[in-house]
């Protein structure tokens, strides 16, 4: 089992790949196999869904079989991306008799819903970049310092396989990097992740088309679901910390659904001097789903962590059993904790907000 993480990043094209003997393993299990499950963590986001599909269109390319599979809410405009039709449901999964896993963008397995279970047996490759990530896997790709999980993806084919990376794998690669670095704008957008990004549209990838449908456009529901979702908006800690939130009554009222609220948190972190930021899900069963962001030196993947959840230092989520009630509560003490550990710290004079994170 390599169980080793990269915690330094690296720059792209200018010094050996620190993963190139996992790669390496990572063929030859490749090699060996002939059906691939694919998963990625709840509620997958752009990165999840693109580098999953990367992954799952090369090992076609090879003959292989695949199916990918994220529980809980996708974006139907995910499903538009070349290869989706490799997602399945996961009561379908039993028959298919996967031979190896690749897990992706995934700290734990409790974010993949326990569909998977480290010592079972088969190959399992995980492939990550969240520093709370837990080595679960048989061989494990992370590195904190990359921006998105498809550059991690994008460095593995690169490396191992690069004449797979063609206009459909470029672009669901691109997508990846596009949505984890909010459109190049986070402070997770480092040269590595331009430099793979130039890459991939050197291979194909439509810089344009993808951006402008996955940044720009949106829906009549997502609108609609955004004007009560702004609404809901609550300041905390002298506008230090905000709360927004998107219950089931807002969902039938605007005939909106969760899979429209991509990104709502963002609109949360825009806001001047607030420095955390939390939008609270009402899923219907007795649980609310938590997205927390921070805008400044607070760590919300240790808070996250606290009650289950995880991710990164600046963008994490946990979900919470109780009613959104409940679950703000929970949270306010946590923002509490955080600001007084930041104010403790921090030089006398120091700045508060310090711009959006990825």
């Amino acid at each position: 089992m390599l169980k080793r993480a990269i915690r330094t990043g690296r720059r792209a094209a200018m010094r050996e790949e620190p993963f190139k003997d996992e790669f390496g393993v990572i063929m030859k299990i490749v090699g060996a196999a002939d059906r691939f499950l694919i998963v990625g963590h709840v509620d997958p986001d752009g990165d999840c869904v693109g580098s999953m599909l990367a992954i799952s269109l090369f090992l076609r390319s090879l003959g292989k079989d695949t199916r990918c599979y994220a529980p809980g809410e996708m974006p139907e405009r995910f499903m538009r991306l070349p290869g989706a039709e490799a997602f399945a449901e996961r009561e379908d999964l039993g028959g298919f008799g996967h031979q190896a896993i690749f897990v992706v963008d995934s700290p734990t397995v409790g974010r993949t819903e326990n569909l998977v279970r480290p010592g079972g047996g088969l190959p399992l490759i995980n492939m990550d970049h969240h520093p709370s990530n837990h080595l679960f896997g048989t061989v494990n790709v992370v590195d904190e310092k990359a921006a998105a999980a498809a550059v991690i993806v994008f460095r593995f084919l690169e490396t191992a396989a690069p004449r797979s990376i063609d206009p459909d794998v470029a672009g669901n690669l691109y997508l990846g990097i596009l949505m984890d670095t909010g459109c190049f704008r986070f402070r997770n957008t480092n040269a590595e992740a331009m430099y793979a990004a130039g890459r991939l549209i050197e291979a194909g990838a439509r810089a344009y088309d993808l951006t402008h449908e996955y940044f720009y456009m949106k829906n009549l529901q997502t609108l609609k679901l955004l004007a009560p979702v702004l609404e809901s908006i609550e300041v905390h800690f002298d506008g230090r910390a905000a709360f927004m939130e998107i219950t089931r009554e807002m969902l039938e009222r605007t005939g909106g659904s969760f899979k429209d609220s991509e990104g709502f948190v963002d609109y949360g972190a825009s806001i001047d001097d607030v420095e955390l930021i939390a939008l609270f899900r009402e899923i219907g069963d007795g649980t609310v789903r938590v997205s927390l962001r921070s805008r400044n030196h607070h760590d919300v993947a240790a808070l996250a962590e606290r009650y289950g959840g995880g991710g990164h230092a600046k963008a994490a989520g946990l979900v919470i059993e109780g009613t959104v009630g409940e679950a703000k509560k929970m949270i306010l003490e946590g923002f509490e904790r955080l600001i007084a550990e930041h104010d403790a710290s921090a030089p006398e004079g120091g700045t508060r907000g310090e711009g959006n994170e990825g």
